[in-house]
């Protein structure tokens, strides 16, 4: 198995590390063998990127201890965890901003792969915590703080895009029923002035029927009439329905 070539060439691992270890970071995880403790984190996930970048923090058989970034020992992990605090600010704002399920989709993409990141993350420095002793403890708390903050934003975003398609499909209810309403009534309408067109048509059609010189009379009787159907079938109309 290669070695990991992330892992700074001058760092003497014991074999047995790096043979868990592997030719590639991996997972967040710590490695404990022969007195020597290794912790593998992820920093920020970027956008779209499959591999995540490792920070790795060694401490050696003699207590001392060494990263992979700049800084001396574990005092890399405030920049590290600060990185991870200024992220979820940026984040919050873009949550208070948020108006449709779009915003909120879009946030949800980036909130929660950091989510998974910090949540893995947590575990890792407890777990560390459990192997290097009390050194590691404002880490590990800082670390579970931006965890439950990191979850219950991504709660508040799942909650606001659930809000805002409910919101959305109870609009488009609301003009279905309207839409459905119009249609009665034109239905009503049609069903009253039915007969009375009907009988309007056959009336001017240029065909002989004898009322051409009827008495006025006759003419509203046809009229009401037809009327009185429209009625009936105005009737029948709002009974089906």
């Amino acid at each position: 198995m290669s070695r990991n070539k992330e892992i700074p060439s001058n760092w003497k691992l014991p074999e047995v590390i790096t043979n868990r270890l592997g030719s590639s970071a991996g997972r967040q995880r710590v490695i404990a063998e022969e007195g020597h403790i290794l912790v593998v984190l992820h920093q920020i996930p970027k956008d779209n990127a499959m591999h995540r970048e490792p920070l790795f923090l060694w401490r050696d058989a003699d207590y001392k201890w060494h990263s992979t970034e700049r800084g001396n020992g574990i005092a890399v992990l405030t920049d590290y965890l600060e990185r991870y605090e200024a992220l979820e600010e940026k984040l919050d704002q873009q949550y208070e901003k948020a108006v449709n399920a779009s915003d909120y989709f879009d946030l949800l993409e980036l909130v929660a792969p950091v989510q998974r990141s910090v949540k893995n993350m947590s575990n890792t420095l407890q777990a560390a915590r459990e192997a290097a002793g009390s050194e590691l403890i404002d880490f590990r708390d800082k670390a579970e703080e931006l965890q439950r903050h990191f979850e219950l934003l991504y709660i508040d975003c799942k909650n606001g895009l659930d809000y805002a398609v409910a919101k959305k499909a109870e609009e488009q209810s609301e003009l279905q029923k309207q839409a459905l309403q119009v249609g009665h009534r034109l239905n009503i309408i049609m069903a009253l002035f039915l007969p009375v067109t009907a009988a309007a048509s056959l009336l001017g059609m240029n065909i002989p029927h004898g009322l051409e010189t009827s008495s006025p009379w006759v003419f509203g009787s046809v009229v009401g009439i037809f009327g009185a159907l429209g009625l009936v079938m105005k009737y029948w109309v709002t009974k089906q329905s």
